[in-house]
């Protein structure tokens, strides 16, 4: 949990309170942060989608056309606004967040840290519906996450999802107070369990 001097002392201190999700892709932090968020009457920030929205062009053009040194710099950029921003706030974090240990300081310095768990293999069939259903609805092909890119068949990008789960398992666990596992469960049971550890986390400060 927080380190005392953390967490929120007073009910202004409350107002201002952070709730950073860390995970995976496809680990739920949009689907079930947006309801938790709606529970705690709290503002849910999606930091891929503002920075799409900043830079006019999806997270794999910002790789391919400017270099992932610069998305990760637009990432500490918008993670340091919304620690710093007014009013409680639920914030999806992306996959690569905490690997930066700027990043985790800045979380750690202003609020909860909840990581979002689940299997390589759940990820990835996460991942190919999510996909598969953005195909079904549009004919142009669906946004391609851009540390996946390149993986073929459906053993490598498990593998491959595996490879990066164990590449960032050290940051992951530096950067988190409380874990969620999310599988084989459903976006508002994850999200209830999310407003519960957040409601805990308050009442403990």
């Amino acid at each position: 949990m927080l380190a005392p001097e953390t967490r929120p002392e007073s009910s202004d201190d409350v107002s201002q309170y952070k709730v950073y999700l860390i995970g995976f892709s496809a680990t739920g932090k949009s689907h079930s942060g947006r309801l938790a968020a709606q529970e705690l009457g709290a503002i849910f920030i999606d930091m891929d989608r503002l920075i799409v929205r900043r830079a006019g062009k999806q997270i794999s053009a910002i790789f391919e056309n400017d270099g992932e040194d610069e998305f990760r710099r637009m990432e500490r950029e918008v993670l340091a606004e919304q620690a710093e921003a007014s009013g409680q706030r639920v914030v999806s974090t992306g996959g690569g967040v905490p690997v930066d240990s700027r990043n985790r300081e800045v979380m750690a310095g202003s609020g909860l840290t909840i990581r979002l768990v689940a299997s390589p293999e759940t990820i990835y069939s996460r991942i190919s519906g999510s996909a598969s259903r953005r195909t079904q609805r549009s004919s142009r092909s669906p946004e391609t996450r851009p540390m996946l890119a390149g993986c073929g068949d459906d053993d490598t990008t498990v593998e491959r999802v595996r490879e990066l789960l164990s590449e960032r398992e050290g940051a992951y666990a530096a950067a988190a107070d409380v874990t969620v596992d999310t599988e084989g469960r459903e976006p508002p049971d994850v999200a209830a369990e999310i407003v519960a550890r957040v409601l805990e986390s308050k009442s403990q400060g």
